[in-house]
């Protein structure tokens, strides 16, 4: 059974509540903390809600286990209530507004306001993971996408998700949206205490990066200089972005159209990924030096060696490779340090699946592939790209 009366924003709406109920009826966190932890992930995705049910069961915090239930049930109500695209328009929007009063409050240095910015991020990471698990493969569904897949929270919030609830006929009232704010949402957040590292700011703080309305990357006609239709010419056109990205990072008086820093950004985001490109152009102030900057670009000169070896593919499998080895050598080490290392490969994995969605030619191939990565279904997206 689906959402909605349109086809084109087909979503699975009762599975997600068996799994809501399934959940919620886990009534002993000795007996079920691994079906916790893997029925949070199939559900949730790798976010904090996801990782509080994983940290629960590596605890044995049985005090906290009514909360995480509570948070289960609130997500369960807002679906029920409003449907899956107005749950995730009624997250989004209080995590918005949040982050927006933080922000306004107390600038972008402000704990507060990174703190908000992943909350921010964590739900646009929600959307992605429930339309490419639950969601039919249709244009529309696709377009929702690549908008939360590149965090543009703005346009999700101010046209995008709106237009899709005027389209099923659940429009939203204000009242409604105000839910979002509930404090509950930010329980996994809390528990957790995720510790602010600005290394990690995971994408822009203004979400004002264009993008094209189908929610790709700004790509205008006048730069393709070769066939994108193939993976091979593809490879090319990316050889000669991330070459023109650099010449214009370093010169001051890059040629016509790279002297636009909108474009460059986009272009930036677009072959690196939406994280990558944040931190290279406008970093946290407190890690902003010249040195980061120089290391970014150094970054990008050996993206461009790499590419000329191995393609865009396998480029981007050997780097997953490597973070997820990262981590699983860390696994012994004390909590907080495999909780910063699983927030790297998070962002590594962003990273390399919005590469993916803009750059591989056929979009069902490019979807699924993003999916593994995004699910950490490591072996099989490695089995799946050593075939391509």
């Amino acid at each position: 059974m689906y959402d909605g009366a349109v086809t084109e924003y087909q979503i699975d709406t009762e599975n997600i509540l068996a799994r809501h109920r399934q959940l919620s009826g886990l009534k002993s966190l000795a007996s079920s903390a691994q079906k916790m932890t893997d029925r949070s992930f199939e559900l949730y995705g790798p976010t904090n809600t996801g990782d509080f049910a994983k940290w629960l069961g590596r605890s044995g915090n049985l005090t906290a286990k009514p909360q995480f239930g509570q948070l289960v049930q609130a997500h369960q109500q807002l679906i029920t209530t409003h449907g899956v695209y107005g749950w995730l328009q009624v997250l989004l929007t209080g995590a918005v507004y949040q982050y927006q009063r933080d922000y306004n409050m107390g600038g972008r240095t402000a704990d507060t306001t990174y703190l908000s910015r992943q909350h921010v991020d964590d739900v646009c990471r929600l959307g992605t993971h429930i339309v490419l698990n639950y969601g039919a493969p249709t244009v529309a569904n696709r377009k929702l996408l690549a908008h939360f897949m590149s965090g543009n929270y703005a346009r999700l919030v101010e046209r995008i998700l709106p237009a899709v609830a005027v389209e099923i006929g659940q429009e939203l009232r204000p009242e409604a949206l105000e839910e979002g704010a509930n404090p509950i949402f930010r329980l996994p957040q809390q528990f957790l205490q995720m510790s602010v590292v600005h290394e990690l700011d995971m994408r822009p703080m203004d979400a004002h990066e264009p993008v094209q309305d189908e929610g790709f990357a700004y790509h205008p006609n006048e730069l393709v200089q070769h066939d994108v239709s193939t993976l091979e010419g593809a490879a090319q056109q990316m050889l000669y972005e991330l070459t023109m990205i650099t010449r214009a990072l370093q010169e001051d008086a890059a040629p016509t159209p790279w002297n636009d820093p909108a474009l460059v950004r986009a272009r930036l985001e677009a072959t690196m990924g939406v994280a990558w490109a944040s931190q290279c152009l406008d970093p946290h102030p407190e890690v902003d030096s010249e040195d980061h900057r120089q290391m970014y670009i150094e970054d990008l000169v050996g993206r461009v060696e790499k590419i000329q070896e191995r393609g865009i593919i396998a480029t981007i499998s050997a780097e997953t490779f490597q973070t997820r080895q990262l981590v699983e050598e860390a696994a012994g080490e004390d909590p907080a340090t495999v909780m910063l290392y699983e927030r790297a490969m998070r962002q590594s994995v962003d990273n390399a699946a919005w590469v993916i969605f803009n750059w591989v030619p056929d979009l069902q191939t490019a979807g699924f592939l993003a999916q593994l990565l995004l699910d950490y279904q490591f072996d099989a997206f490695f089995k799946e790209t050593e075939m391509m």
